[in-house]
């Protein structure tokens, strides 16, 4: 790891942005590269008019939503943020409050997010140091390249390798992402 580090040399974070633009971009970005996320994500808010919120995106029609680029899986993704951020703004508010597992589970109930975005979310948008995403292919990859010769790992060997970079996990997988 010390050799990555040395290599790639210091890593600027983003500054970032709100917790629900951010979750708004995280689902833009789903499966897609990060060139088509940002040019989709730049129509969705000038289809917004720069207005990202959850009330905005719930009185826009889901046809303006699809032609920003959205599918229609995602526009409905994005009516359940949405929808969640209205029935318990406190809950979504106060997210840097919460533990890590307590962000998870609260964003892990809302249909469209899954554990990886939850993780993202948590070292993206709350800048928690310590998580581990083990779940991301960028992360796999470079553990395996780096500590297995390339060999495919199962999680299990991989989260008990990234154990010995806590309290900083995440500090690592920006890492292993670059390399």
């Amino acid at each position: 790891m010390a050799a990555i580090i040395e290599k790639i040399g210091t890593i600027e974070m983003p500054l970032p942005k709100g917790n629900f633009e951010s979750l708004v971009d995280s689902i833009v970005s789903q499966q897609l590269s990060t060139k088509a996320a940002a040019t989709i994500f730049k129509r969705l808010s000038l289809a917004l008019e720069n207005d990202i919120t959850p009330q905005r995106v719930l009185r826009t029609d889901d046809q303006t939503l699809r032609n920003a680029g959205l599918s229609g899986q995602k526009t409905n993704y994005l009516a359940a943020l949405s929808e969640a951020f209205i029935e318990k703004p406190k809950d979504y508010e106060n997210l840097h409050r919460q533990t890590d597992a307590e962000v998870i589970e609260l964003l892990t109930a809302i249909k469209g997010i899954g554990v990886w975005t939850a993780q993202m979310f948590l070292i993206f948008t709350l800048l928690r140091e310590d998580v581990f995403p083990v779940g991301d292919l960028g992360v796999r990859r470079g553990m395996e390249r780096l500590y297995f010769e390339g060999e495919k790992q199962s999680y299990d060997v991989l989260t008990q390798r990234a154990e010995i970079w806590a309290p900083y996990r995440s500090v690592a997988s920006l890492y292993l992402w670059q390399s």
